[in-house]
């Protein structure tokens, strides 16, 4: 396969399966942006190019190219497990996985045992999915096997074979539009299999023509120009999160750790073994999810998609400037469904395995997992690469996006986003990112978001709405009533001898931020009720002061505590609360179980 010579190819090993790999994941990235556009099944969501780009690239750059032809399918397929998103991508790692389990201890094969393998890992790819669908990847990929099997009686080329047997995959591909109705309703093919196609097509292309230098993929790959044109239509969504675990050392059988998740939602997808799998499924309940596969497995990573906010963007977008917030701001679900707000969630590790606030674990459960950890658990903020894939997917669908994240002296949140934004800037000139420092946290760093998508809905122009919520971030104030000094003692935010002292007082301390964004200890009592009082007393000041616009209470499992407080703040001030919320798990490690806050924007 070089110079552009046709040559007859009667074994694959290691070096040809990487280069022909190449070339077909340079095809399939390159087409990226018409892969999302008619992405329709099984959800509307506008990924797949997306899901595939990420899936192919790790494997891409982390395949090993070797002579054998085992020792590269064993490099593919765990990085294929490793970084396979969404439904095709997880169909695409189970297929090289499948390939990897039929060539094992080969270092090169002849066509005939390259049409079983292909086979073999098109059933083993079948078997990953609960409720297979043809008129899918599935199907072109069971008929493509259906052509290798036969052609192999006629021929002994590989590059013969592959050419004629991508004839019957498009067949196959075409035939998609009239067996799902979806498909036929919108007038396009399979998007998960019209990838699969064009995977096809690159590994053809590069059998023709052989030029290695044709192979150099950058990095990162530019993003595609706003999709002008939306197909299909807005369907019912029964369950919300694309959800996926990738594990490691389960304990029971595959089949079994189905079973057990099976009630939890549709769309499930299992690939790889016991040693390494990949877990996909669509729930909505992706706490309920990752509390169940911690008991069998190791958690390595894990992700939940909002598939109804990808919908949502794709049929109704209210705007073309995009609002991102990490999950330490406290506000409504409802409000952020509204405002179509996106959520960057940061990440707590309990035990050794890793959660995204606010999305694989929630308020509702962390308390009960908090108690029974056997070390108390640490946060970090979302790490370049992953912001990166958040600002690229808004970058396709937005022109512009505000972030507003927690106060950059309480985590690095802020700094990464920047350099994940300065990142995906550099590719792309027209595209406009703007990161606010919040310099407050949970519901006062809601009241922001929500000031945020309320100066959307006025079209003023970008710089103007950017101006504004700088101008108001000294407007914004957070008042904590802690409880119990235990969480913050465990946390380290304070010494075990000052709460040992606080104990043995019962110090109830009230803490603020300052201006900086920094943490202080704001006042103190020596009891619930006479922190309320101070409380009511801060909040008069700041009435009499400039008047209040807006305040919202939040809570760490006190909701009895947190509507005494609502409605007698309302009353005091003479506005409803725009909001009463648990606070985020991250906040609730260290406020801790009992905590309640205000939290205030004065008129400007």
């Amino acid at each position: 396969m070089s110079g552009g010579i046709e040559l007859k190819i009667t074994y694959l090993d290691g070096k040809r399966l990487y280069y022909a790999f190449l070339s077909g994941a340079k095809e399939v990235i390159a087409n990226k942006k018409e892969l999302n556009r008619i992405n329709l099944f099984p959800v509307a969501d506008g990924d797949t190019g997306s899901n595939l780009t990420r899936t192919l690239s790790v494997v891409k750059s982390e395949a090993v190219k070797d002579n054998s032809l085992t020792i590269t399918l064993n490099s593919m397929g765990e990085a294929a497990l490793k970084g396979a998103i969404g439904n095709s991508g997880i169909i695409f790692a189970q297929f090289i996985n499948g390939l990897k389990i039929n060539v094992e201890h080969n270092d090169s094969i002849n066509v005939n045992k390259f049409a079983q393998a292909v086979e073999n890992a098109v059933n083993y790819t079948y078997q990953g999915i609960n409720n297979p669908v043809e008129g899918t990847i599935l199907t072109v990929m069971k008929d493509w096997a259906l052509s290798i099997k036969k052609l192999t009686g006629k021929s002994n080329d590989f590059a013969e074979i592959m050419e004629k047997s991508l004839e019957s995959a498009c067949a196959s591909l075409k035939r998609t539009k009239d067996q799902l109705e979806v498909l036929r309703e919108a007038d396009v093919v399979d998007s998960g299999a019209q990838a699969f196609v064009i995977f096809l097509e690159g590994i053809v292309k590069f059998i023709k023509k052989g030029n290695l230098k044709d192979l150099k993929v950058q990095n990162t790959v530019k993003i595609d120009s706003l999709v002008e044109e939306s197909i299909g239509k807005e369907e019912k969504i029964d369950f919300r999160y694309c959800t996926e675990a990738y594990l490691e050392n389960l304990s029971i059988e595959m089949s079994e750790l189905k079973d057990e998740i099976s009630d939890l939602g549709d769309s499930m997808i299992a690939a790889g073994d016991k040693d390494k799998l990949r877990i996909h499924i669509h729930t909505n309940n992706p706490p309920e999810l990752f509390i169940r596969l911690n008991k069998y497995a190791e958690i390595l990573d894990q992700k939940a998609d909002d598939m109804l906010l990808q919908q949502a963007v794709k049929y109704r977008k209210k705007s073309n400037t995009a609002i991102l917030c990490d999950s330490i701001a406290d506000f409504p679900a409802e409000f952020r469904d509204k405002h179509q707000i996106h959520l960057l969630p940061l990440n707590i590790l309990v035990d050794g395995t890793n959660y995204l606030d606010k999305v694989t674990i929630d308020s509702q459960n962390f308390f009960e997992i908090l108690d029974k950890a056997e070390e108390f658990p640490s946060s970090a903020q979302p790490a370049v690469k992953k912001i990166e894939d958040k600002l690229n997917y808004l970058a396709e669908n937005y022109e512009s996006i505000i972030a507003i994240t927690v106060s950059s002296k309480m985590s690095g949140t802020y700094d990464n986003l920047k350099k994940a934004a300065e990142n995906v800037l550099a590719e792309n000139e027209d595209l406009k990112i703007e990161v606010i420092d919040s310099k407050t946290n949970s519901g006062a760093e809601g009241l922001l978001v929500m000031e945020a998508a309320e100066q959307l809905e006025t079209e003023k122009e970008f710089s103007e709405i950017v101006d504004y919520l700088r101008s108001i971030r000294e407007n914004l104030y957070i008042y904590v009533s802690v409880s119990d000094f235990k969480y913050m003692v465990r946390g380290g935010r304070v010494s075990p001898l000052k709460g040992k002292l606080a104990g043995f007082f019962n110090l109830k301390p009230i803490i603020s931020i300052d201006e900086e964004g920094k943490g202080i200890a704001f006042a103190t009592a020596f009891s619930k009720k006479g922190n309320y009082k101070k409380i009511n007393s801060i909040l008069k000041k700041h009435q009499q002061a400039g008047g209040i616009k807006r305040f919202a209470v939040v809570h760490g499992d006190d909701l009895v505590r947190a509507k005494r407080y609502k409605n007698s703040f309302s009353e005091l001030l003479n506005i409803e609360a725009d909001f009463l919320e648990a606070i985020s798990p991250i906040v609730a490690m260290n406020a801790g179980r009992g905590s309640t806050a205000v939290a205030l924007m004065e008129e400007n």
